[in-house]
């Protein structure tokens, strides 16, 4: 895990794609860590050398509409501040397309996955 960020949040990057990495995504947003995170993407993202981004997600239960509601308003909004073509989601079950479709940025293609790799190879399209 990267030591800028709080706990139960962390970053790569691999290939010039980025790799954000939460723990439990209603855990991170109840701590307020995800604020820090959101930070960091729209800092890290938006550079010019990056096109695609993947977030992976361990514990993707969202604990509810409001955590649903916060991505599909924030994440949207980082998706068009920084210009980034593709997002990959990844964690396990039917959440990863929930949050996908949540992502409704112009210009910018979400899709969920299960796998780590094949949300990277997809991210590396862009």
């Amino acid at each position: 895990m990267t030591a800028d960020l709080p706990a139960g949040l962390g970053y790569e990057e691999r290939d010039g794609i980025g790799i954000w990495k939460i723990d439990s995504l209603a855990e991170a947003l109840e701590s307020g860590a995800l604020e820090e995170g959101e930070q960091h993407f729209r800092e890290r993202a938006g550079q010019p050398d990056m096109d695609g981004c993947v977030v992976q997600i361990g514990d993707a239960e969202t604990g509810g509409s409001e955590t649903l509601e916060h991505v599909a308003e924030e994440w949207t909004a980082l998706g068009e501040q920084t210009g980034i073509d593709r997002t990959a989601y990844v964690t396990e079950g039917l959440a990863r397309m929930a949050i996908a479709q949540k992502n409704d940025a112009a210009g910018l293609t979400a899709k969920g996955f299960t796998d780590l790799e094949e949300g990277l190879a997809w991210a590396k399209e862009a």
